[in-house]
């Protein structure tokens, strides 16, 4: 995909990986928690990306802490995750990776700051957003049971906030977008 393809609405999963898999050299993820960032990332990684996963990152820094902090908090451990994971997608583009960073990215704000790290280094990332209705997300957050990293236990008020403070890519991002049903 070239870096004046952008904005490709709709696309399957195949197809999206399709596109993406050997072509780009960073992936940023985006869409909130169940839309299916993970299970995508993962695809991109059995295809030879490295993934960097904020869950995992932050699970491994903070503990238990991560199950019964309060929401301020969790802003605060998340935005020092964020920070770090892209350290970590810097040092892997400085060595030829391939890199998908399995974020939320929810804030115009933090993808710029992902896409300035990655120009820094002559990379232009392309952002997947995952997009799902709320009630798709209910019904997949209902299922987890806090297992893991990737198993994170968003309650419905969780998920409204985020939903409420999602800010999705703007016609000047470069992105495709993967609709969840």
């Amino acid at each position: 995909m070239s870096s004046s393809t952008s904005n490709l609405l709709a696309l399957s999963p195949e197809a999206a990986l399709d596109r993406i898999a050997g072509r780009e050299r960073a992936v940023l993820m985006c869409g909130i928690s169940g839309s299916g960032k993970t299970v995508f990332a993962r695809r991109l990684e059995e295809r030879g990306y490295v993934r960097l996963s904020a869950d995992g990152l932050a699970r491994a820094r903070y503990g238990d802490e991560l199950d019964t902090a309060a929401p301020e908090r969790l802003r605060e451990i998340f935005a020092l995750t964020a920070d770090e994971l892209m350290r970590l997608a810097a040092e892997a583009l400085e060595h030829g990776l391939r890199v998908v960073v399995d974020a939320t990215m929810c804030k115009r704000a933090r993808r710029d700051a992902a896409r300035r790290v990655c120009a820094a280094l002559g990379v232009t990332p392309l952002t997947v957003w995952m997009r799902a209705p709320q009630e798709v997300l209910l019904q997949r957050l209902s299922g987890r049971r806090g297992s893991g990293p990737d198993d994170c236990i968003v309650t419905p008020d969780m998920l409204r906030r985020f939903c409420a403070g999602f800010e999705a890519p703007e016609p000047d991002e470069r992105y495709v977008v993967i609709d969840q049903e």
